[in-house]
């Protein structure tokens, strides 16, 4: 299994970013091993379609679920036609978020938590 967050750094201690589209790194994660790996998000100083190329890099990386603070439409149908899993409430470190999925305390994301490019104005 394959577990991208949405995070503001490079390490498992790091911030879950509260944006998916735009957040600064995905950190991936075998939850298992507790191995890992950070990816820069280029979609991240982009005005368009953020979310859909942040889901397209977690496509190609094999990734299976994404735990996210929140997420917009067009990532949200992106990873669902790709049959990845998206969790949504993560919040403090990414390391928090994989103990959430691993106990079952994050909600599966049915419907968008934001807004079209509400990304944009997001600073946490």
């Amino acid at each position: 299994m394959k577990v991208a967050v949405s995070a503001k750094g490079k390490t498992l201690h790091s911030h879950v970013d509260a944006r998916f589209g735009r957040c600064s790194f995905f950190v991936v994660v075998n939850p298992e091993s507790m191995e890992f790996d950070a990816i820069e998000n280029p979609g991240l100083k982009e005005r368009d379609a953020a979310g859909v190329q942040a889901s397209r890099i977690l496509m190609g990386k094999g990734v299976d679920t994404v735990v996210v603070k929140n997420i917009g439409h067009n990532a949200l149908v992106t990873l669902d036609g790709a049959g990845i899993k998206v969790y949504v409430g993560a919040a403090g470190t990414v390391l928090n978020a994989i103990e959430g999925l691993k106990k079952g305390e994050l909600t599966p994301a049915e419907q968008p938590t934001v807004g079209f490019q509400d990304g944009l104005n997001v600073t946490e």
